[in-house]
C-alpha cells in the first residue's frame, strides 16, 4: 500500500466514494462491478483486507478442502475459474481456488490494500439529517467513504453454539475453522457436531485416512 495513501487521525483523511471491507470473493465481486461502472480502483473505491495475502478465507482453511461443485459453477463475474479435471481429480481443491482469486484481483487491477484491518465505521456527524461520509478507522490510518460495503464473511469470527455439557467436557473442542488435517486426530475418538458442508467433508476425510477416528 503506498505510504501517501495511509491516512492518519492527526492529518489529512483520505476520501473515497466506496470502501469495501474484505478482499475475499464477495469483496472482489463488488470491486469488479464498481470498476465496470467506471469507478477507478484505489481512487474512487478501495478494498480493505485484513489478511496478508489474497484468497479471502481460503488460505486459512484445511488442507484437503475442495469445492462442492465444478469450477464452472464457482466463478466470479467477468472471468471464469480456470478448468479443473473434475472427472479424474474431483472438484477443485483449496489451492486452485486461492490461485484463481489471486489472479482475479490482478486481472482487474482491483488494488486490494492489505494487510489493512478495519477497526470501526463511525458517523462523521451526529446529525441524522446530514448526509455526511462515514469515517472508516483502520490499522493503517483513517478514511471517509460515502458508501461502506461489508464483505467480511464469518471465518475470522466463527459461531460457537451453546449446548449442555460443553463447559464441563474435558476433551479437546475445536471449531471447523480450526481443523487442518485428519492426521492430527490419530488414535482418537472424534464426534462431529453439525451437518453443514464443512463437518461432513472433514469427517469423510478423516475416515479415509489410515488413522483411527470415530
Amino acid at each position: 500500500m503506498p505510504a501517501d495513501r495511509a491516512g492518519s487521525g492527526d492529518g489529512d483523511v483520505r476520501e473515497v466514494a466506496v470502501a469495501i471491507i474484505g478482499g475475499g470473493q464477495a469483496g472482489l465481486a463488488v470491486g469488479f462491478y464498481l470498476r465496470r461502472a467506471g469507478l477507478v480502483p484505489g481512487e474512487d473505491f478501495v478494498i480493505l483486507d485484513a489478511a496478508d495475502q489474497p484468497g479471502g478465507a481460503w488460505p486459512q482453511m484445511w488442507d484437503g478442502l475442495r469445492l462442492f461443485s465444478p469450477s464452472t459453477y464457482s466463478s466470479l463475474p467477468g472471468w471464469m475459474m480456470p478448468p479443473w479435471d473434475d472427472a479424474s481429480h474431483g472438484f477443485p481443491p483449496r489451492d486452485h481456488v486461492v490461485d484463481y482469486l489471486t489472479r482475479y484481483e490482478q486481472r482487474y487491477e482491483l488494488a486490494v490494500e492489505r494487510p489493512r484491518r478495519v477497526l470501526s465505521v463511525e458517523r462523521s456527524t451526529f446529525d441524522p439529517h446530514e448526509c455526511e461520509p462515514l469515517l472508516v478507522r483502520t490499522s493503517h490510518g483513517d478514511l471517509t467513504a460515502r458508501v461502506v460495503v461489508s464483505a467480511t464473511g464469518t471465518w475470522t469470527q466463527p459461531f460457537w453454539p451453546a449446548y449442555p455439557g460443553a463447559q464441563s467436557f474435558a476433551g479437546r473442542q475445536l471449531h471447523a475453522s480450526q481443523y487442518r488435517r485428519p492426521e492430527d486426530f490419530a488414535g482418537q475418538r472424534v464426534v462431529v457436531v453439525g451437518a453443514a458442508t464443512p463437518p461432513p467433508r472433514s469427517s469423510r476425510r478423516s475416515r479415509r485416512s489410515p488413522t483411527r477416528s470415530g
